[in-house]
This record gives C-alpha cells, sequence and structure tokens, in this order.
C-alpha cells in the first residue's frame, strides 16, 4: 500500500515538472491553456442555442415502413399476417424512376381531325413499348403539332438511349410551348434526372416541375412528390408529398392512387393506418387499368385467403385475370396458375386450369413458369404425370435460376436412357422459348387495340 502511495506521488510529481518546463520554454502550450477553456464554452454555447439534435433521416427513405407481422400493431389488425407488397415505382419512388405517363388525351381535340386517330393509335403503340410502331404512325401526321411532338417524344425515351432522348428533348420543348403541359413534366424529369445518359440540369428540370405543379398538371405533382420523399429537392417533406399525391389522385392520376394508397397503409406524411383507405384507392388505380395496382391487390388477397384471414380468394384471381388478360402479364399468369393449384376448395381448386395456364406461360423464359410446369408433370396435376417432361422442365427451369431438389430426385431415380431423352428435350424446350413480353402498364383502350401474346387464349373464368 505505501509501495503505491509512493509511485502515485512520484507520477504527480514528474508531471507538475514537466508541465513547468513547458510552460517557461514553449509559447504554444501556454496559449492552448488559454485557448481550450474558450472553445469549450464557445462549444457548449451553441449547443445551448441550437437545442438537440433530432436523428439524422435516412435520404431516400418514406420514414419507418409499418410492421404489420403482429396483428395487435394499431393500424394493422385488419391485415394481420398479409401485408401489401409494392413495385418499385410506387414504394420507392424516386424523380428518375416514375417514367409511367399517363397522357392527358384531352388534349388531341386541338389537332387536326386527320391526325387524332394517328395519334390514339400512336399512343396504344407507346403503351405496349412498340415505339417504333408509334413513331412510323405519326411520320404522317402534322409535324409541327405539339400533340405529335409529344407523343413521339415519350416513344424516343422508351430505348432510353443517349441518341433518342437527346431527339426526344427538343420535341419536348416545342410540344410545351404548344400549350402541352405534360410535355413540360416530362422534360422537367429527364433534365432533373440526366435520362439516358444527358448531362444533367437539376435547377432547370426544377423549375419546369415546380412550373407544371403550380399549373395543376398532376404527373407533375407525383413527380415532385417522389422529389420530396427522396430528398432529391434537397428537404425531406412526407406531408408535402402526401398533399400532392392527394391532388393528383383526385385529377385521375393512376399511380398517385396506388402511391397514396401505400402512404395510407404505412402511415407516412402523418396519415392514419387504414387498411380500408388503402384498399379504396388501389381499386380505383386497379379498375382504372394500372398493373401495378392489380398485382399488388392480387397478391394481398392471396396471401389473406393462404392465411385463413379471408376467403376472398375470387378477387385475387380477378385481379390477376385483369393483369395477363388486359397487362400481358407473365408473371400474373403464373401466379393464377398456383393459386388454382393450391386453393382449397372448388371451383378455385382447379388442376386442369392450372395447367392450361401453365402451358401458356411456359412458352416463355420465366423460370417460375416453368418449375411449376414441369411440377404439374411430375405430381400428375391436371395432366398425366410424366417424368421425362418433368425432367426436361426442370432442367430449362434452373439454367433460368429456378433451384429446386425435385431435378435431384429424377436424377436418381431416372433410368439412364429416360434422362438422356429428357435432356435433348430440355435442349429443344430451351430452343423455343420465347422472350418474356413487356407488362402494360396502363391498361387503356388504345393499349388494348394489339394482339395479345397469348395466341390460344382460354375463357375468362366467372366469378361465382
Amino acid at each position: 500500500m505505501e509501495l503505491e502511495r509512493t509511485n502515485s506521488m512520484t507520477a504527480i510529481g514528474r508531471t507538475a515538472a514537466l508541465h513547468i518546463a513547458f510552460w517557461q520554454y514553449d509559447r504554444w502550450y501556454r496559449r492552448a491553456w488559454f485557448v481550450w477553456p474558450q472553445v469549450t464554452a464557445i462549444l457548449l454555447a451553441c449547443r445551448l442555442l441550437v437545442g438537440p439534435q433530432a436523428a439524422p433521416v435516412s435520404v431516400g427513405n418514406w420514414a419507418r415502413p409499418a410492421d404489420c407481422t403482429n396483428a395487435l400493431t394499431p393500424g394493422c389488425a385488419a391485415t394481420r399476417r398479409a401485408v401489401f407488397s409494392w413495385d418499385d415505382e410506387v414504394g420507392r419512388p424516386a424523380i428518375a424512376n416514375q417514367i409511367t405517363v399517363g397522357v392527358d388525351r384531352s388534349t388531341f381535340r386541338n389537332s387536326a381531325a386527320d391526325d387524332q386517330p394517328k395519334l390514339a393509335a400512336a399512343l396504344g403503340a407507346y403503351y405496349r413499348y412498340d415505339w417504333e410502331k408509334a413513331i412510323d404512325i405519326l411520320k404522317s401526321a402534322t409535324a409541327s403539332d405539339p400533340n405529335v411532338q409529344f407523343v413521339t417524344a415519350l416513344a424516343l425515351l422508351i430505348p432510353n438511349s443517349t441518341d433518342q432522348a437527346r431527339n426526344a428533348e427538343p420535341l419536348l420543348r416545342e410540344a410545351a410551348a404548344g400549350g402541352v403541359r405534360q410535355a413540360g413534366s416530362v422534360l422537367g424529369r429527364i433534365l432533373f434526372a440526366g435520362a439516358a445518359g444527358l448531362p444533367k440540369d437539376e435547377i432547370a428540370g426544377r423549375k419546369l416541375i415546380d412550373d407544371a405543379v403550380a399549373a395543376g398538371e398532376p404527373y407533375a405533382m407525383r413527380l415532385a412528390a417522389a422529389g420530396y420523399v427522396s430528398g432529391e429537392f434537397g428537404t425531406y417533406d412526407t406531408v408535402k408529398a402526401v398533399d400532392l399525391l392527394r391532388r393528383a389522385a383526385d385529377s385521375g392520376e393512376l399511380i398517385a392512387m396506388a402511391q397514396l394508397a401505400y402512404c395510407i397503409d404505412t402511415g407516412r406524411g402523418g396519415l392514419t393506418r387504414d387498411a380500408a383507405k388503402a384498399i379504396d384507392y388501389l381499386r380505383r388505380s386497379a379498375d382504372a387499368g394500372f398493373d401495378g395496382a392489380q398485382i399488388t391487390l392480387g397478391r394481398w388477397f392471396r396471401d389473406r385467403y393462404g392465411g385463413r384471414e379471408s376467403a376472398e380468394l375470387p378477387e385475387s384471381i380477378k385481379w390477376y385475370e385483369r393483369s395477363y388478360h388486359q397487362g400481358h402479364s407473365v408473371y400474373a399468369l403464373g401466379e393464377l396458375a398456383y393459386v388454382h393449384r393450391y386453393a382449397r376448395e372448388a371451383p378455385w381448386f382447379d388442376t386442369k386450369r392450372s395447367f392450361e395456364l401453365l402451358q401458356l406461360c411456359g412458352s416463355y423464359k420465366n423460370a417460375f413458369c416453368l418449375y411449376w410446369l414441369a411440377r404439374a408433370y411430375h405430381d400428375g396435376a391436371g395432366t398425366t404425370r410424366d417424368y421425362t417432361k418433368a425432367y426436361a422442365y426442370y432442367t430449362v427451369a434452373k439454367e433460368l435460376g429456378r433451384q429446386d431438389s425435385n431435378l435431384q430426385k429424377l436424377e436418381d431415380f431416372l433410368e439412364p436412357a429416360v434422362k438422356t431423352s429428357a435432356v435433348e428435350l430440355a435442349k429443344s424446350i430451351s430452343a423455343g422459348l420465347k422472350p418474356v413480353p413487356r407488362v402494360i402498364r396502363l391498361q387503356t383502350a388504345e393499349a388494348a387495340a394489339g394482339a395479345s401474346p397469348w395466341p390460344d387464349l382460354p375463357p375468362r373464368l366467372a366469378s361465382p
């Protein structure tokens, strides 16, 4: 104990001796003794004046997502385990990804009578992503007409190439100058985001969007809302975003309706979570033809039925059928086949119907459809059991990224000659697969004028 006290006193003495030496011979040491108390005082004063700082907000995040895994969470009691799933344009909005544009066709009345049917046909081709056909249709229309310029520019933006985006930019400027308000909004988006590798001009792009919002243009309101929830407008303001989305939705903007449903469901912008209101806005969006809302509803009603939280499977089927019939969605086609395979009761449990749907989507490069077509042959669900075809379709699904143990089970089970035949069949199937058709995001009358990718479309299943 005495030794520890002696060592402590020795250390104090050495420290004091060093302090005296530095004080006498080092002027910077002496100054530090005066500067640090002043700096500390200034920092404390700033802290008192500014007050406690809020936790930083993550840029690009709407806010903390609603966790509905617990049925007792406020606002989630009606959904329990089933939660909505959202695509990026709805659930992760940024100015760059708001690319779906519902064209205001009322402006077409300002065009020449001969040009109006051409505009409608070109608009349908644009909604089907057939940009070359849209441009070709409008070649014989009045080149100086603002509506012709606008629809042509939209078609040029589909391939997202720098050259075509550069050609679209002057057309959008002319169309905006000619009175097409949406042209200014689209131009604002591509300038702000630097679409297709074009140079960014955030100041000019923001002004075009703000001016269009002030003029009451719904698409610009959706763009501005994305700017506020992503932080791209320099501030994070979900309350202002919700107000803009509500105005856009009330004006008939389909994606804004779905985005507002997302806000209501998750409590963004100070809204009270309300599953019934969210469903209402989603239904309005889906009824008007937005495929993203149809898929969200189809999944939600399917999951509620699967979790025995409701018996609303017919509504899930309704939206999946709408998506694949009118939106040409292979994904919806596969999901519908799955629903009919695993429904608990008739008439929804229908393996024959499931197999028919799988045959339709199994001709495309879609691993989900090909896998479940293999399962149908493997299990004899809706068709005669056929291990050779099952092996072949499992193989093709695996090549497209779908991993499953069933292929190995057949590998261990089948005779070598059967496997050889199945491998050759898989090569033939793979060689004949078609590219997955692009989903029609906005299912309008103009878009419906195009050919369906389903040559042998089965009749629509009637609801009970």
